[in-house]
């Protein structure tokens, strides 16, 4: 017999978990994007979706965030800490490969800095994930030797019942459990048996992939440029990924008063490596297209022994000129033959 959190049940759930304090977040259709946000109640939930356009990382790692207000003085500088909102949270619906993305960058974010202000809402944050049981041709879990069902960042797995019933309940952190505790009444025992798995083709070999990638013979390919051509710059892939993290700081303000912001950049765009001095490192797309992928598949696990990529495939999804992560690798794979 296993715990079953029947669907007729979840708006109670919902109830239960505000009334002890937590806001509730799930994927939901807002202004036709899909994203993950606070609801009210469960009928706004949206699980129809194989994953929403905008991942978890958004309620991590926001796109714009203040860090502190600024005031210049005459013989001093008064400034005041911007602290994220508090509050425990519960995501319920999440995709197990936008988990995976917290669990991938939580060793970035506390390497040589441990950031206050990722690990207080990873800390304050349950998040439940539900296994894929369809699945779409730019998914590639199982090419970064994950799966449909992968608890990897997860706290709590359910996995969906056949006939779209409920889920089965899989417990899988102490903080995942606590929060479970809230609905234990309103959990079943049930032999209800689970829907079967999505089916996702492995689309490249990711061992073949990472070894060519760590040749230093290939850093000056013309495989770069030739794959990168259809690469116009605009970051959407690195915006929507779980697990990109690059961030620029900058003060707005006037001569007396301002604040300092956190905002999201990326690799893609041209200013991103330009030199005071005006030399720009990696001046060409090409350059900037291969550190993207030399990143995620040689520096970032040289350094974290992870691959910054957990298979959500929304790089090529959302492309508007029809490339991404797997085209790259699919063609890398074949150079490797």
């Amino acid at each position: 017999m296993t715990k079953i959190l029947f669907s007729d049940k979840l708006d109670n759930c919902v109830e239960r978990w505000k009334s002890a304090g937590l806001t509730v977040i799930g994927p939901v259709q807002r202004s036709n994007i899909s994203t993950y946000a606070a609801i009210e109640h469960a009928a706004e939930l949206d699980f129809s979706l194989v994953l929403p356009d905008r991942s978890i990382k958004d309620l991590f790692f926001p796109q714009s965030e203040p860090m502190l207000r600024y005031t210049i003085k005459k013989e001093s500088i008064d400034t005041d800490e911007c602290l994220p909102p508090s509050g425990p949270r519960i995501i319920f619906g999440a995709r197990p490969c936008d988990a995976s993305g917290m669990a991938i960058d939580d060793p970035l974010f506390g390497w040589d800095y441990k950031d206050e202000y990722w690990f207080q809402r990873r800390n304050e944050t349950v998040i439940v994930t539900i296994a894929c049981t369809k699945a779409d041709d730019f998914c590639m879990c199982t090419s970064l030797k994950m799966a449909p069902d992968s608890t990897k960042g997860s706290d709590i797995l359910l996995r969906p019942l056949a006939g779209n019933k409920g889920w089965q309940v899989e417990e899988l952190t102490d903080r995942g459990r606590e929060a479970f505790k809230t609905i234990a009444d309103i959990l079943q025992e049930s032999s209800d048996p689970a829907a079967p798995l999505a089916v996702v083709e492995k689309k490249f070999d990711l061992d073949a992939c990472v070894t060519w990638l760590q040749n230093p013979e290939n850093f000056e390919s013309r495989f770069w440029k030739e794959i990168s051509m259809r690469c116009i710059g605009c970051a959407s892939c690195t915006y929507l990924c779980p697990t990109c993290h690059c961030f620029d700081i900058q003060d707005e303000g006037d001569t007396y008063t301002g604040i300092r912001r956190k905002n999201w950049d990326s690799c893609s765009f041209a200013l991103f490596t330009m030199h005071t001095s005006g030399h720009n490192p990696r001046s060409t797309q090409s350059a900037r297209w291969r550190q993207r992928i030399m990143h995620k598949f040689n520096y970032f696990p040289g350094k974290f022994s992870v691959n910054s990529c957990s298979g959500c495939g929304r790089c090529s999804r959302q492309c508007p000129v029809d490339m991404g992560i797997t085209e790259t690798l699919q063609e890398i794979s074949k150079l490797s033959l």
